[in-house]
């Protein structure tokens, strides 16, 4: 099994380092691509784009701190950028007086519309080579793989790599003599 499994390390290694997968990923909200990969262009505007394209109805200023776990002077700052852009609308609550409901506007729908467009294309590029069987057992294998790594020690595996010449994790694999 110590073979295969090596192969396999093999294979992911030669997949993390092809830059249009790594640029296909960094791409997608929530992975730390350029903007956080979301639509809206910097750090925190997509995912809340992206909360805001799932409430259809609108969240109140707390209720998106929240969701997304962040200040919500964050969110203030963040909604108001956004509805400076035209993609977020502020509308006052129909049931509270006090409360304010934001939501995508027609221009944020679009984007975001756009920007799941791009997404879908962009899984069917990676993918379109996979039966429908087959990328069902990937996602399932991944999955399975994911949880695995969850559990694992992460402190046990740096303790073997002392003395490899490496500038943090990046440089592991460049080992002169491999």
């Amino acid at each position: 099994m110590t073979d295969s499994s090596r192969d396999l390390l093999k294979s992911f290694g030669k997949l993390l380092q092809n830059r249009a997968f790594l640029m296909a990923v960094g791409q997608q909200a929530g992975m730390g691509g350029h903007g956080d990969g979301g639509p809206g262009g910097r750090r925190g505007q997509g995912k809340l784009l992206k909360v805001l394209a799932q409430s259809p109805h609108g969240l109140t200023n707390a209720e998106i701190a929240e969701i997304l776990d962040i200040r919500p002077s964050s969110v203030s700052a963040t909604i108001s950028r956004l509805v400076d852009a035209g993609f977020v609308e502020r509308i006052p609550s129909a049931t509270d007086k006090r409360a304010v409901i934001v939501r995508l506007s027609d221009k944020g729908r679009d984007l975001f519309a756009r920007y799941d467009e791009r997404v879908d294309s962009t899984a069917d590029d990676l993918f379109g080579g996979l039966t429908p069987d087959e990328q069902q057992q990937l996602d399932q294998l991944l999955t399975k793989l994911a949880h695995q790594l969850d559990d694992l020690d992460w402190g046990d595996y740096m303790g073997h790599m002392q003395g490899w010449p490496h500038r943090g994790m990046g440089g592991m694999g460049r080992h002169p003599h491999f």
